[in-house]
């Protein structure tokens, strides 16, 4: 079982990251076959721990041990007192605090199951050493990284319910459901919409057979053989498989899906695997981008999680990439915030702008583009720590115009602790 919010002793190799359920594009399929690693336990072992005082340099050579990729791994070490850790190799940053130097992801890193990643620091001590309490955290294992980045406990369940709303109806995550929607990704599955045609869902049924067999109850195991060719089709043109006649000819798979979480044998196994790959494919990349582009807004980091599961990953940061270009960043120069005097809340505006043009473009997802009016709404009043109780009573019509379908879903209020209600009465509105 996955190690929830704790320190690890950690090793690393890198993986690439996944699209989402949502629009495959040639550029990601490649990552795709990189990315259906294993998830399961949190485990790994330092192989090597050194620090040369001549060249200043320290070498840390981790190996992942375990059954699960790690997504963005925060390292910290003790250094002896009065040094100073200096000089971060890229990918890379620090801080320090006393003895202890923290070291977070620039950019998206993923950690593979059995294999080894050196991690280079340098420091102003030109006496060797060895690094002292040499630990590791990965929101892919639960909790929140130590380096400020994420969202709050409180502020992850208001993102997520939100997300759910769309994705379910419900702020409560649907860990059991599956329909085939028609939308040509095959069957869509679970809290996050884990897709058959897209290559998420192979990855939860992956980190499942890795803590359960079939005959110790894993109704999903049967399925692999047919997954992974569904997922080699996919692989191999880049293009998001509709088909589910594969699954459809070994048994019903929305039955056996739903079966998995709602048999309290399985139940917490089944659960876990998705609360992992959700994170290690959407969520901890998500946060690593929104502190790559300095938003450090809650709200914002919802949105774009919001978009990373709607969209894909890639297609979120190719969002990204059109608010810049419209904010005069066509350099897509990093922090964007304060670049030429843009603003956290200008930038968000026109980050939904570009995602309610592509989602009202979309025959597929128009009648989807009120998600986006959710977060639009939020951002006018002010509801930037996500402290404030919310409601989706906003359609897309409400914040731009009478030329946008109403989506339909069932209004919900959200409280900030992530519980939450069904308004008896309520009126829509953008403000």
């Amino acid at each position: 079982m996955a190690a929830s919010g704790m320190w690890m002793t950690f090793t690393a190799g890198l993986v690439a990251l996944a699209s989402g359920c949502g629009p495959a594009t040639d550029a990601e399929s490649p990552a795709m076959a990189e990315s259906a690693q294993a998830l399961g336990a949190c485990t790994h072992s330092v192989t090597t721990n050194t620090y040369n005082g001549p060249d200043y340099w320290g070498t840390l050579v981790f190996k992942n041990t375990g059954t699960v990729a790690i997504a963005n791994p925060v390292i910290a070490l003790d250094v002896p007192s009065g040094v100073t850790c200096d000089d971060d190799q890229p990918g890379w940053t620090h801080t320090q605090s006393g003895r202890t130097c923290t070291f977070t992801r620039t950019s998206s890193l993923t950690v593979a199951v059995n294999a080894s990643y050196t991690f280079n620091y340098s420091s102003t001590s030109n006496t060797s050493f060895t690094a002292t309490n040499v630990k590791v955290q990965s929101d892919s294992c639960g909790g929140t990284s130590p380096g400020g980045s994420g969202l709050t406990a409180n502020q992850k369940k208001v993102a997520e319910g939100l997300t759910s709303i769309w994705e379910n109806d419900t702020p409560t995550l649907d860990y059991a459901y599956s329909e085939n929607i028609n939308d040509g990704r095959g069957y869509t599955n679970g809290r996050a919409g884990f897709c058959t045609g897209t290559g998420d869902a192979i990855q939860v049924v992956q980190c499942y057979r890795a803590l359960r067999t079939e005959a110790n109850g894993n109704r999903l195991a049967k399925y692999w053989n047919a997954l992974t060719v569904i997922n080699n089709r996919f692989l191999s043109t880049g293009q998001s498989q509709a088909s589910t006649s594969e699954l459809d000819a070994v048994g019903n798979w929305t039955s056996d899906w739903a079966a998995s979480f709602n048999t309290a044998a399985t139940k917490a196994d089944f659960k876990q695997c998705q609360d992992q790959v959700n994170d290690a494919l959407y969520y901890t990349p998500t946060i690593t981008e929104a502190a790559k582009w300095g938003l450090t807004q809650a709200l914002t980091k919802a949105a774009l999680y919001d978009a990373s599961i709607n969209h894909g990953f890639d297609g979120m940061k190719d969002l990204i990439r059109k608010a810049n270009t419209a904010l005069g960043n066509s350099g897509q120069v990093a922090p964007v915030i304060g670049y030429n005097g843009i603003t956290e809340t200008a930038w968000l505006q026109k980050f939904l702008e570009k995602r309610r043009d592509v989602l009202a473009s979309d025959s597929t997802w128009v009648e989807a583009v009120d998600r986006v009016a959710a977060y639009e709404k939020q951002r006018r009043v002010g509801n930037w720590d996500l402290g404030t109780a919310l409601r989706n009573d906003v359609r897309a019509r409400d914040c731009w115009g009478t030329t946008y379908p109403a989506s339909g879903y069932t209004v919900r209020a959200i409280n900030p602790d992530g519980t939450w209600s069904t308004p008896s009465s309520y009126t829509y509105s953008c403000q």
